[in-house]
């Protein structure tokens, strides 16, 4: 499996570990920093200059998605990402 297509299916596993009652809290919290860095508008670096402000927020949410992934068993991140749904292929039925 690709690195990408292994971060693609660790992102949505997260969030579903954030549920599990075996995850830690302090693992639980850098995860919702992480996104809640993404997503609020103050940042060490303003998105306004580009490239710049947009590495800064990457770089806050790998490292903090990093430390989640040290802090949280390898048993539960390892069942929450078998759940994840790689491809669905579907077909209308009219």
């Amino acid at each position: 499996m690709t690195k990408f297509n292994r971060i693609r299916r660790q992102v949505p596993a997260f969030f579903k570990a954030l549920k599990n009652k075996n995850t830690p809290i302090p693992a639980k919290i850098a995860v919702l920093v992480a996104i809640a860095y993404a997503v609020m508008p103050a940042d060490l670096i303003t998105d306004a200059i580009p490239f710049l402000g947009w590495f800064d927020d990457a770089l806050v949410m790998t490292v903090l998605f990093t430390i989640a992934n040290k802090m949280i068993p390898d048993y539960v991140m390892e069942n929450e990402t078998k759940e994840v749904i790689d491809d669905i292929n579907y077909q209308v039925i009219d």
